[in-house]
């Protein structure tokens, strides 16, 4: 009897391991970004649009950030912009330049509101949330 169970238990353990996997990946195609735009920011100047299409979304000149900022004085990885309890929370990575919450330089993360105006450098945003 003891044999009988040593020689299947390796068997039934491979078997809950490959279930456990399989409902693992199941579980991640699941998930999914919102399919509505929670936030966009407009530009002050000429009006373009960019949409906030994830909780957590990166700004800067690099073209790996969500929202991508072409201008000299933005930084490469300049904020990130993150959905939590308290609301719209956008912190500073460090950047030279800074980041403003309506004029006011913020230097720990900051809870923003609909028609702030955020400046990476020298743009100025105005965040809108829907």
């Amino acid at each position: 009897m003891l044999t009988f169970m040593a020689s299947y238990s390796r068997y039934i353990l491979t078997g809950i391991c490959v279930i456990v996997v399989l409902s693992c990946c199941f579980s991640l195609l699941r998930i999914r970004a919102p399919k509505i735009t929670p936030a966009l920011f407009i530009d002050k100047i000429d009006g373009k649009q960019y949409p906030v299409t994830t909780w957590e979304t990166s700004i800067g000149r690099s073209n790996s950030c969500d929202i991508v900022l072409s201008f000299n004085t933005v930084s490469r990885f300049h904020a990130v912009l993150t959905k939590q309890k308290k609301g719209w929370v956008i912190t500073d990575t460090l950047s030279k330049t800074g980041t403003y919450i309506n004029g006011r330089k913020i230097n720990e993360p900051s809870v923003i509101k609909d028609g702030d105006v955020l400046n990476f450098g020298s743009t100025a945003l105005i965040f809108k949330e829907r």
